[in-house]
């Protein structure tokens, strides 16, 4: 199936509906890789063959060819290169309308879960309403529209792609080298020069980047959608 228009329904569309007939989750994606069958690969077949990937027809089976198409993707997306449909590859892939409503809904999502939090005390290894550290905190808010990530800050500094300062949407991980080489705090850009993160002076707060103690230890940014 090429980029054509069957009874008036493109093969990216055909993908969506796929999944809402079949009733599959749209925002939570769990991991598709070589092996898998079924209608999520079905949708991540079409998503690919839609954008000029090199799958002569989608089957519903995740084979050699599909990872190969999977990994071209990553690799021009410039998300981390595995051939797995994991998360943050789908989020990516069957974004429908990138940069319109359902990207600005899910931001908006996010950081409306993110800000309810301001106030919860830091506790070191807090991945709980109850107390967070930094990055249990960026897990727990992503985890709570249907993203898991990873519990450490180092290792969600690796996720989705590279953002530079000047280009930092709300929604966008930031990142700080504060205790120890490397990323090892984070926090969510909610805009305005501000971002929310759990300190361990302060809890949940949002503060600004420009602040001279967060200014001087800014690492980094990555954006997952």
């Amino acid at each position: 199936m090429s980029n054509t228009v069957v009874k008036g329904i493109t093969a990216s569309l055909l993908a969506f509906l796929l999944l809402v007939v079949s009733g599959s989750p749209i925002v939570h994606a769990a991991t598709a890789q070589e092996g898998d069958e079924g209608d999520r690969v079905l949708a991540i077949q079409l998503r690919l063959i839609d954008l000029g990937y090199n799958i002569p027809k989608a089957t519903g089976e995740f084979d050699e060819r599909t990872t190969r198409a999977v990994l071209t993707y990553q690799k021009q997306a410039r998300l981390n290169q595995t051939g797995v449909v994991d998360e943050i590859t789908w989020h990516f892939l069957m974004d429908y309308d990138k940069g319109g409503n359902y990207g600005k809904q899910e931001v908006a999502r996010l950081l409306n879960i993110a800000l309810r939090f301001g106030g919860v005390p830091y506790v070191w290894g807090g991945a709980t309403p109850v107390g967070f550290d930094c990055s249990g905190f960026v897990q727990y808010v992503f985890g709570q529209i249907g993203v898991n990530l990873p519990r450490t800050a180092d290792v969600q500094y690796e996720l989705g792609r590279k953002v530079m300062k000047a280009d930092l949407q709300p929604g966008d991980l930031v990142f700080f080298e504060t205790y120890e080489p490397g990323a090892s705090h984070d926090g969510i850009y909610v805009g305005d020069d501000q971002f929310v993160a759990a300190n361990s002076g302060t809890g949940v707060a949002v503060t600004a980047l420009s602040d001279p103690y967060w200014s001087s230890r800014y690492l980094g940014a990555r954006r997952l959608f």
